[in-house]
């Protein structure tokens, strides 16, 4: 591990001077610079299995291997504009020269006029799984909307073995902000239904790419805490090493789609045909989110909330289902508003109660105010059942934050605002946090165990794609500044709600 940790951290170290001993920028001129740089498995047989292609940024080349252990008589091909190379005064030959890559080495190219220029070249491995995707032209996705076909993914683990192959996926680009931002969120779909890294089988999966996130796990810890709730059903990730058309673009999370399904949420799949008795009631799978972006959605009637249909998709809804959930929503919200109703908590007939609590509470103690708008939350109502919260998404903007004490109960999007005023409701929330709260107090040592598995992989990536966005407050802290910062917030925030909740 230490070999791994200096090696990284002194590549990393040395991108910020680095330099060409020529006046040159790199890649201005093509006599002395590398053009490409690989790890042939024809030439390493004892070390790799297949061909590596490195990552060039100026002077500095990376080529990240999950399966690599010794580091020792790596021959690698290389090729360069023009001149000599060599690695400490000695000659190097494309696919002849051994070398050992135990630490960082300085190839430098020497044109014929004596102009220099410096390399630092790094091998490593950061023990994460490493997904190779590569589109069918060799292009990049450009698309959110346009699924590009015949798709290949390999996906190696650390042990070397493959854990995915297939050559008929499909990917496409994902998310609303998160699109805009420089690193890119990717969803996937395969041909059939697979096992992905131990996740259960399923076609759709999606590539999150937390460029925001310094900690790289805000969206993972969340998923934990729910998992200790009464969700019925929370994704599951990975992370990964991503090489897309041959080029390493970083840290991602691979992560489980919300879909409904016998594996994931599980509820009844509608047909067209479902329009009439206890056929019509479910399931349905429906976002709540002001980008208001999915073709079949309404208006909520008293609460102007955003209802979008995730399922039944397009090609089943009807317009009978549509109605009929259309109609649940009202009378809910008409027990909500009718004060008769609501003083005899009538509106809990139709909603599961310690969903809609667990939820909440998931929120709370994480910080996320995405319910304010609401955005990205989730609720799914299964045959002649009621209607109920989650599962939970979307956790890497403005969460685990020193601000995170003043948001108690600013959660009043879908809601609450009015449910806190049932003293029924207040009460049942104090019977939920005596049962949470034991549970939510060892998140803290989730959060060391996992972000020490990321320590190398964010040496590499956060040097990729620093962060230009001010949202969390921690994207300028180092990665275990940023950690503990996470585990600071969160433990200060469940004090503070354990008090308020008590208080109520």
């Amino acid at each position: 591990m230490y070999k791994y940790l200096y090696s990284l951290l002194f590549c990393l170290t040395i991108m910020s001077f680095c330099a060409c001993s020529s006046d040159e920028e790199p890649g201005k001129s093509g006599v002395n610079t590398i053009t490409s740089f690989r790890l042939q498995a024809a030439l390493n047989s004892q070390s790799i299995k297949q061909d590596y292609q490195a990552t060039i940024d100026g002077t500095n080349i990376l080529i990240c291997i999950p399966t690599l252990t010794d580091f020792k008589d790596l021959v690698v091909t290389f090729s360069v504009g023009g001149g000599t190379v060599t690695v400490n005064g000695v000659q190097q030959v494309s696919g002849v020269t051994k070398n050992d890559f135990t630490n960082p080495l300085t190839y430098v190219v020497t044109a014929d006029n004596g102009e220099k220029r410096s390399y630092t070249v790094d091998i490593c491995n950061t023990h994460l799984p490493v997904v190779y995707i590569n589109t069918s032209d060799g292009k990049a996705i450009t698309s959110k909307e346009v699924w590009k076909g015949n798709t290949t993914i390999k996906i190696i683990e650390p042990d070397g073995t493959v854990n995915l192959f297939t050559e008929t996926a499909s990917i496409r680009g994902r998310g609303n902000t998160t699109w805009s931002y420089p690193k890119k969120p990717y969803a996937i779909k395969l041909s059939e239904k697979q096992s992905v890294l131990g996740m259960a089988k399923h076609k759709r999966w999606v590539l999150l790419a937390n460029w925001m996130d310094r900690t790289l796990i805000r969206n993972h810890v969340a998923f934990e805490v729910s998992r200790r709730t009464s969700m019925a059903w929370t994704p599951n990730g990975k992370f990964v090493e991503v090489v897309l058309n041959g080029h390493h673009d970083g840290n991602y999370y691979l992560c489980e789609q919300i879909r409904v399904d016998k594996n994931r949420v599980n509820i009844n799949e509608m047909k067209k045909e479902d329009t009439t008795g206890d056929a019509i009631t479910g399931g349905y799978l429906m976002e709540l989110d002001v980008n208001y972006d999915e073709v079949n959605k309404f208006k909520s009637p008293l609460f102007d909330l955003p209802y979008q249909f995730k399922s039944p998709d397009e090609d089943e809804l009807n317009d009978q289902q549509k109605q009929y959930m259309y109609d649940y929503v009202n009378k809910l919200e008409t027990l909500l508003k009718d004060e008769t109703e609501f003083a005899k908590s009538s509106y809990m007939d139709l909603v599961d109660i310690t969903s809609f609590i667990d939820f909440w509470l998931i929120q709370e103690v994480v910080g996320n105010g995405e319910a304010n708008h609401p955005k990205s939350c989730y609720m799914h109502k299964d045959k002649n059942k009621v209607l109920t919260a989650g599962p939970v998404w979307d956790f890497d903007y403005g969460t685990y934050r020193s601000t995170t004490s003043a948001t108690f109960r600013a959660n009043k999007g879908i809601y609450y605002g009015q449910m806190f005023k049932d003293p029924k409701f207040v009460a049942k929330v104090k019977e939920r946090w005596a049962v949470l709260y034991p549970k939510f107090k060892t998140i803290p040592e989730y959060i060391d165990a996992e972000s020490k598995k990321l320590i190398l992989s964010d040496q590499i990536n956060i040097k990729m794609w620093p962060i230009t966005k001010a949202v969390n407050l921690d994207e300028e802290f180092t990665y275990e500044e940023a950690i503990q910062s996470m585990k600071d917030c969160f433990n200060k925030k469940l004090k503070y709600t354990d008090e308020k909740i008590k208080a109520m």
